[in-house]
């Protein structure tokens, strides 16, 4: 009896390996979009604390509103470049959600296809199993009418 041998493994394998990379890529990718996330937070608590000092103290001097001028027109060109990243890292995010998709669909198919050559060699070994069984019997049963054939004459 032959033991079960999936012609494709090595492929089914690299496609294993192909998922786990792509499932990884985009762990990554979620990771820095977490992180500009938790960036644009921060810029934007900075923006509004910054705003209610000023407006707290009552009463400001020319220089402290140009000073607090600049400061909000630079946290604005670090919130535009942070959009931008933003919307880069989820164009990203969502081309490696397609690439990933399409890995475990790959993978998949593999599975199916070694479930199916599985489920078609336990099928044939029962078979085999069974003919042999039959045959053995079948010559056992013979061998017993032949034996008693010849004690009769």
């Amino acid at each position: 009896m032959k033991t079960f041998r999936f012609p494709l493994q090595r492929v089914l394998e690299w496609r294993a390996l192909q998922l786990r990379v792509e499932e990884e890529k985009l762990a990554g990718l979620q990771q820095q979009l977490a992180s500009l996330l938790g960036l644009r937070e921060k810029l934007s608590a900075e923006r509004n604390r910054s705003q209610s000092q000023l407006f707290a103290s009552g009463t400001a001097a020319g220089s402290d509103l140009q000073s607090w001028a600049l400061y909000q027109a630079r946290l604005v060109k670090q919130q535009e470049l942070l959009k931008t990243q933003l919307l880069q890292c989820e164009k990203l995010t969502f081309e490696q959600r397609q690439r990933l998709l399409k890995a475990r669909t790959d993978h998949r198919v593999l599975e199916r296809l070694k479930e199916r050559r599985w489920r078609q060699w336990v099928y044939l070994n029962d078979r085999e199993q069974e003919d042999t069984a039959a045959e053995v019997y079948l010559s056992k049963w013979s061998r017993e009418d032949l034996e008693n054939k010849s004690a009769e004459l």
